[in-house]
């Protein structure tokens, strides 16, 4: 009878509570849509006797309801459950939520054992740098009043659950960690890549892969006359940086900011660079400033083809569909990408690998900027709960010799203006030492990662084998992670709109189609294009799941949408 007494009352507090908020003018009344329910895990465990905390993460629900149930029953109504038993077993555990807005209903499994050991939760490669204090911290499930130990190449280095790694000599080493608690034992091996530690350094981009051996090479863009360029440099290894200064020709320009809006007067070469004060580190390029915009627009000819025409470069970022093993060449590489275009295939892809990963074609005619309409047309693989965003870049051929060596334009999409999106964000992927290994990775921010090598795809190597050096370097702009996991089931979610191989969740802006008008200066302001000639697509975010590999953009044979011969 308590049960059915409280039910009542439950009801009758949801009522109450929907009949007083459909009269107030509560600011939640804006949120539209079911409530959802998120549990970190799929499954929890939990020793005999001993107590669990189950929370879950309650979005999009106005002044809900909470019931907890157990085989029907309910056995609590707070918005956290307290659950233990004194017997093992596989328990089933339903939270509900009643809300003004709907309701919602997520299970969770709860394992109770006679016995619980540890279970260690860390990445098998880390990367530290010279000299440098690298904090480790154990991460492991089940480790209350666990002991820790910490071997480096089999010594014996620290017994706390936090180990200071400080190693000068470059490569790699193997550190083991074991932890022990009543129950039982986990170990797992993490090899550490000791690096150099990175200087400050800025470069300009040109959108193509860096490697030791082209570094130094003077990066070139263009401007037609009659028209502004904005410029920014790549920052690298620098926290906080304070003021720029920049030169053009060697004259002081009076931005102190990032960016430098320039407008030649005349045709010509122009060298600028530009310095972060604090560091002294600086870059420099030389930006020619050609013939007005539309003087080397090529028109369709008899014999053109809407899709785009020629590869011109095709680098793929670490991946498990990369495939090009010890032996593979570059040309080898380019010649698979030419290979693609020449199906003409709008709805056929070549696999471009984790961040930063691309392919750079042209077409047989100018694309025009036609007012109003979609100009590109640049199909994915997407469905809805599952995008994996590539961002679009284009380029005029404003010096007219036929190549992609002017200056890019990225296509702005729904993220544009979101805090969490990196402009000019610089990926470095380095070789592994052995078969089968992870590919580690560091970003321009001192990050550290990696693309893991997973059971799925067998292939030696994820890292393309046809760089020869010991690493490269990848730069775009990178998206806020879309990966997320609910219910056990993994997920990368849907953005608005203006992105490859994205479900789009602004049903306003049509899949897959794409405007050259949102071409856009480093700094975000319109470009102004009337037609663009080269198309860039490189994957636009990171994330990586245990089922589902690495996020890596699928991107299809671009197409003039408005081909007429």
């Amino acid at each position: 009878m308590r049960n059915l007494k409280h039910l009542i009352l439950l009801f009758l507090s949801v009522y109450l509570i929907s009949s007083f908020s459909s009269c107030s003018g509560d600011d939640n009344n804006g949120l539209t849509g079911d409530p959802t329910i998120t549990f970190e895990m799929a499954e929890y465990k939990v020793k005999v006797g001993k107590e669990i905390e189950l929370k879950a993460k309650i979005e999009n629900a106005i002044n809900p309801i909470y019931s907890w149930k157990v085989g029907g029953k309910i056995i609590s109504t707070d918005s956290t459950l307290i659950f233990s038993k004194s017997d093992a077993g596989e328990f089933f555990i339903t939270l509900r939520i009643d809300a003004e807005n709907g309701s919602a209903e997520e299970q969770v499994k709860v394992s109770v054992q006679d016995k619980l050991p540890p279970e260690i939760n860390m990445s098998s490669t880390m990367i530290a740098y010279a000299g440098k204090d690298t904090q480790i911290t154990a991460e492991a499930l089940y480790a209350e009043d666990a002991a820790y130990l910490w071997r480096l190449d089999g010594k014996i280095v620290s017994e706390e659950k936090t180990y200071i790694l400080n190693q000068t000599t470059l490569g790699s080493q193997i550190l083991t960690l074991k932890v022990t608690n009543e129950d039982g034992t986990d170990m797992q091996a993490i090899t550490v890549t000791t690096l150099p530690e990175p200087k400050p350094e800025l470069f300009f981009d040109n959108g193509h892969y860096r490697v030791a051996s082209n570094i130094d090479d003077k990066r070139k863009m263009t401007v037609p006359l009659g028209k502004s360029l904005v410029l920014a440099p790549v920052i690298c290894n620098i926290a906080n940086p304070t003021t720029f200064a920049w030169t053009v020709n060697g004259a002081v320009q009076s931005s102190s900011t990032e960016y430098l809006s320039f407008t030649p007067t005349a045709k010509g070469v122009y060298t600028i660079v530009v310095t972060e004060q604090s560091t002294s580190a600086k870059a420099e390029v030389e930006v020619t400033c050609t013939e007005p915009e539309g003087t080397y627009f090529r028109a369709i000819k008899e014999g053109d083809k809407a899709t785009a025409a020629t590869a011109f470069d095709y680098i793929p970022a670490p991946g498990q569909f990369v495939n090009y093993q010890t032996g593979t060449t570059k040309v080898k590489a380019l010649t698979d990408a030419q290979n693609w275009l020449n199906t003409n295939n709008t709805g056929g892809y070549i696999h471009i690998g984790a961040f930063g990963g691309y392919w750079i074609v042209g077409f047989d005619h100018s694309v025009k900027n036609e007012s109003g309409k979609a100009d590109l047309l640049i199909n994915g693989n997407a469905f809805q709960g599952w995008s994996e965003p590539g961002i679009i870049w284009v380029m005029q051929d404003e010096n007219g010799n036929g190549l992609p060596d002017d200056t890019w334009y990225e296509l702005k999409g729904s993220e544009a203006s979101a805090k969490t999106t990196k402009y000019r964000y610089a990926i470095t992927y380095y070789k592994p030492n052995a078969s089968g290994s992870n590919v580690l990775w560091t970003d321009n921010a001192g990050n550290t990662g990696s693309v893991d090598y997973n059971g799925y795809h067998t292939q030696a190597y994820y890292f393309p084998m046809f760089i020869s050096e010991s690493y490269y370097t990848l730069v775009g702009t990178r998206l806020a992670p879309n990966f997320f996991i609910e219910g056990g089931i993994e997920y990368a979610k849907d953005l608005g709109w203006g992105y490859v191989d994205n479900y789009n969740s602004d049903t306003t802006r049509p899949r897959n189609e794409f405007w050259i008008e949102d071409a856009i200066q480093a700094d975000g302001t319109p470009a102004n294009l009337t037609h663009i000639d080269f198309v860039k697509v490189h994957t636009g975010t990171i994330g990586k799941g245990s089922a589902v590999g690495e996020i890596s953009t699928e991107a299809c044979v671009p197409s003039d949408l408005n081909f007429k011969k």
